[in-house]
């Protein structure tokens, strides 16, 4: 299933760019159309916010890995027998896992 929405990249300063995008719900890969960046440095953070009614408004962290994917909640083994929520790409093959 495929979500049609926006990416917003912030930058150093809050400066925000926002271009259209696409959420492939099954992968968690974000399409996003490509946007002049200059004299910005330091990415703050990067989110994907879904126009479709349903999910309207709703947000998905982008990895801060590849800058591609969502993040997907996970749980991994924790200290001693307990296990703890974690924050991993959608893409098995990037690093932030």
């Amino acid at each position: 299933m495929k979500i049609k929405g926006v990416f917003t990249s912030v930058w150093d300063d809050d400066v925000e760019i926002v271009t259209k995008a696409i959420l492939d719900k099954e992968t968690g890969e974000v399409t996003a159309e490509t946007a002049e960046v200059e004299n910005l440095d330091i990415l703050q953070r990067e989110f994907f916010t879904s126009e479709e009614f349903a999910n309207a408004g709703e947000e998905y962290e982008i990895c801060p890995e590849c800058h591609t994917f969502i993040l997907k909640v996970v749980m991994k083994d924790g200290i001693g027998h307990t296990y703890e929520e974690v924050n991993v790409c959608s893409d098995p093959d990037c690093e932030n896992q």
